[in-house]
């Protein structure tokens, strides 16, 4: 947690996107229980005069209040950390969240972001995982990201990111695109942030915060703003992945590996890349690598009935019976009637898988 040049530990700016609600003292209280040592609190206060007083600190942090009376900006100019992340007023951070997320993002020297999980809440009590490892060939289709399970670099400001004032929702979602195109991203695989699904008027959560037109309104806003920029992509990533199959399947494996490597250094964590190195692993006899690189593939696509499929296939090479009964059975969720995992659940039921 430091910073290389000083030895100290680096700042993070927490932005704090409030309008006052009540829940607003437990946001600010998971912020005061944060073991990273040096944290700033820029509170956003979006609602401007309006807003009830605020404290000058956070428990040891102090608060920085930015008065926002048109669009929403979060105050990310106004953060002077090393790191940004952010918190609204209805959710809150679990113990250890910043700190985790500070050390994943410096583990990996040259990166400038990293992406945790959160833990979804909903009035019923009900909880789930949200998000999922970085892959930028999911994110341009579907948003696995929301803005407190993000820590970036606050140096990637001047490379031009910044809220899009024609987002009310899913600026989330365009914040890690934008970032994506300038850093990979490390992975932080903790629910370390409570995000009350239900409460708030995103229209983007659960339960009453939900609007299925503005979500598909804003969704299609998001496909078309980046069109330009992820149509050649996916171009190019089909285009290596066809090559790297047919390289495959006339037994050049040597090409095929070369082609997979290639697309997984344009695009983190492409799970097409991830699924034909992990059968060329199995093909080598290298079972638990293709077991590694199977599941990262399913991890970051899991609604592929064929990753699942494929992901059952190396778990019975290596034994594993019940988990591969499982990802077959998850191929037969996905997809009802899957003739192959049919066909070996039907094997397995006999002692022949």
């Amino acid at each position: 947690m430091s910073n290389e040049a000083s030895g100290q530990p680096a700042l993070v700016s927490v932005i704090v996107r409030s309008v006052g609600r009540p829940t607003l003292e437990r946001a600010l209280a998971s912020i005061a229980l944060q073991d990273h040592p040096a944290i700033e609190v820029v509170l956003v206060a979006a609602n401007g005069d309006a807003h009830p007083g605020l404290p000058e600190r956070c428990g040891p942090f102090p608060i920085r209040v930015v008065q926002e009376h048109r669009s929403l900006k979060r105050g990310m100019r106004a953060a002077t950390g090393a790191f940004i992340t952010f918190l609204d007023d209805d959710d809150e951070f679990l113990p250890g969240h910043v700190s985790g997320l500070v050390q994943a993002l410096l583990r990996e020297p040259g990166v400038l972001a990293v992406n945790a999980r959160a833990l979804a809440t909903f009035a019923s009590g009900a909880t789930q995982i949200f998000g999922q490892r970085f892959a930028l060939s999911e994110l341009y289709a579907r948003n696995f990201v929301s803005l407190s399970m993000l820590l970036f670099a606050r140096t990637l400001l001047d490379r031009g990111i910044a809220f899009d004032p024609k987002l009310p929702m899913h600026e989330d979602w365009d914040i890690a695109l934008q970032i994506a195109q300038h850093t990979r991203f490390a992975d932080q695989p903790v629910a370390s942030y409570r995000w009350y699904a239900d409460i708030g008027d995103s229209g983007g959560g659960g339960g009453a915060n939900v609007s299925d037109a503005n979500f598909a309104l804003y969704r299609d806003y998001i496909y078309d703003k980046w069109a330009s920029v992820s149509d050649p992509f996916i171009e190019r990533c089909e285009a290596l992945i066809k090559s790297a199959s047919a390289a495959a399947n006339a037994g050049q494996l040597g090409e095929a590996q070369a082609r997979a490597e290639e697309l997984l250094s344009i695009s983190q964590n492409d799970p097409h890349a991830l699924n034909l190195l992990a059968m060329l692993a199995y093909r080598r006899g290298n079972a638990r690598e293709a077991l590694a690189l199977q599941m990262r593939a399913t991890e970051v696509r899991p609604q592929d009935a064929d990753l699942h499929y494929n992901l059952g296939l190396v778990h019975a090479g290596c034994g594993e019976r019940e988990a591969a009964r499982r990802e077959f059975d998850e191929a037969l969720r996905l997809v009802p009637g899957h003739p192959r995992a049919l066909a070996k659940l039907a094997a397995l039921a006999t002692g022949a898988g």
